[in-house]
């Protein structure tokens, strides 16, 4: 039996991890439909005429999203910050390996397939009474006869409206990855509010890389030359338009792909060593 991985042995962890936690999951679902269904009573109970529109839907999925994916992922290793817990987690007969991917595989995968599934659950009876309520009491916009129109449903992977960084390369999507990725990792490095500390963490290392793009970087660049993107630099002292210095489309790409998906699995990588040098 491989010492690192075993299908088998992993499957079994699988298993003994749903057993003890799926009334708590299933609960969990329940509140997070409850919530996001009483949000938006809330909304077509103040808003008779828009709504629910594609941006209160791309809102109040990306923010859910956002903190409860967080708030679970925090919570993955939530046994390792009491030492009674730690010593019977560490104890189970599986390798560092296989208790990361049975981390990942509920906190990261299994939750994303499920918390989109609960959204859109709530989601497309909630904008068919939304547009029920349009068509029987407000067909036009108040004082005009222009038609409001139909309320579509969101659709996460066609979002031309959406902010450009999301419409282009998916980023504030995939961003959460990363983030969560960051909580997971959080949970196993600190023992006692593994929350707010990564919280603190993320916000830090967001601040320094804001100061290094803005600041540092800008001491290295010539008289007149001021960053614009990460990847774009500009020249407004010369006269006529101002220039443009990018890096070369291949160049571009590579990094753009290597930002949207290499800094999670990255992140996970980090767990695991940190994981297999925990002690109690």
């Amino acid at each position: 039996m491989n010492q690192t991985f075993d299908f088998g042995r992993w499957w079994m962890l699988v298993g003994g991890h749903w057993a003890e936690n799926r009334k708590r999951y299933l609960l969990a679902l329940l509140a997070m439909g409850g919530l996001l269904m009483a949000w938006y009573g809330f909304l077509l109970a103040i808003d008779k005429f828009g709504p629910l529109n594609l941006f209160l839907q791309y809102t109040a999925y990306h923010c859910g999203l956002y903190v409860v994916g967080c708030l679970y992922a925090s919570t993955i290793f939530a046994e390792l910050g009491s030492k009674a817990r730690a010593i019977q987690y560490l104890s189970i007969p599986a390798s560092h390996l296989e208790k990361l991917m049975c981390g990942i595989l509920f906190g990261v995968v299994l939750f994303f397939l499920a918390y989109t599934l609960v959204f859109y659950l709530v989601d497309i009876p909630m904008v068919s009474m939304a547009n029920d309520i349009i068509a029987r009491e407000h067909q036009h916009w108040p004082g005009t006869m222009s038609p409001i129109g139909k309320v579509e449903v969101l659709n996460l992977w066609n979002n031309q409206w959406a902010p450009m960084p999301d419409k282009q390369y998916h980023l504030i999507l995939l961003g959460y990855f990363v983030v969560q990725s960051a909580f997971l990792l959080g949970s196993v490095y600190f023992k006692r509010w593994g929350f707010i500390k990564t919280i603190v963490t993320i916000l830090l290392c967001w601040l320094v890389f804001i100061l290094f793009m803005g600041k540092g970087l800008q001491e290295f660049l010539p008289e007149g030359w001021h960053y614009d993107t990460p990847l774009q630099w500009i020249n407004f002292s010369t006269p006529g338009p101002p220039q443009f210095v990018r890096l070369p489309p291949s160049l571009e790409r590579i990094l753009i792909f290597l930002i949207q998906y290499s800094i999670a699995p990255m992140l996970w990588f980090i767990t695991y060593f940190r994981l297999k040098e925990k002690e109690v």
